[in-house]
């Protein structure tokens, strides 16, 4: 969801700086790269490793209800047409984000897309988040579609990692961090937006 589908994160910066700042840490927006795609399991690991007097659940709670009071929510570029495509052509949608159910069904109602999608897994519903492949197994599962037969669409590179640990056709869309040579060894496609992403798909459908 975040930075794929919808411009979120963007707002993520401003939040963990404002998050941060309350409990007097500055410039807490910067490490946001290092934790996209993770669930709040990884985001807080990785917090309490380098800063280890942080209040996390205080910062979370700050965090998101910033977001919530400044964020205006906007669709990524090419992310609707490439919904009403999926839809026209009775194909399966799941979304699996690595946020909180609470923040996925916000912004999707928001949005008016909540009943679009024909499974949803959020991040607080897994153990192990990305890279660890388990909340897309899970989402492919729900959907009733084996993961060879699954694409997923991602901006960050925990989650391409996760994507293609899952055996799925995984395609990049690098939004605010750009992918590592690495990284994109292993992609089936990288895209600039999603805008692309119909013409790679027709030949399936």
């Amino acid at each position: 969801m975040d930075g794929t589908l919808l411009d979120t994160q963007r707002i993520c910066i401003p939040a963990w700086d404002y998050a941060g700042e309350k409990q007097g840490f500055k410039n807490l927006g910067t490490h946001i790269p290092k934790v996209c795609g993770m669930n709040k399991n990884g985001s807080s690991a990785y917090l309490k490793t380098n800063f280890p007097s942080l209040d996390i659940d205080a910062f979370a709670q700050d965090a998101r209800q910033y977001i919530l009071d400044n964020g205006k929510i906007g669709f990524k570029k090419g992310a609707k047409e490439l919904l009403e495509f999926l839809k026209k052509n009775k194909v399966k949608i799941g979304l699996a984000s690595g946020t909180s159910r609470v923040s996925v069904e916000h912004h999707l109602n928001e949005l008016e897309i909540l009943d679009i999608f024909d499974a949803i897994v959020a991040g607080t519903e897994i153990e192990d988040g990305k890279p660890a492949p388990d909340i897309f197994l899970l989402t492919a599962q729900k959907m009733g579609v084996k993961p060879e037969n699954c694409f997923v669409f991602e901006d960050s590179e925990n989650g391409i990692k996760a994507g293609v640990a899952a055996g799925m056709k995984t395609i990049g869309i690098p939004d605010i961090v750009k992918f590592s040579s690495e990284t994109k060894q292993i992609l089936f496609k990288e895209l600039e937006d999603l805008s692309e992403a119909i013409e790679i798909l027709k030949p399936y459908f």
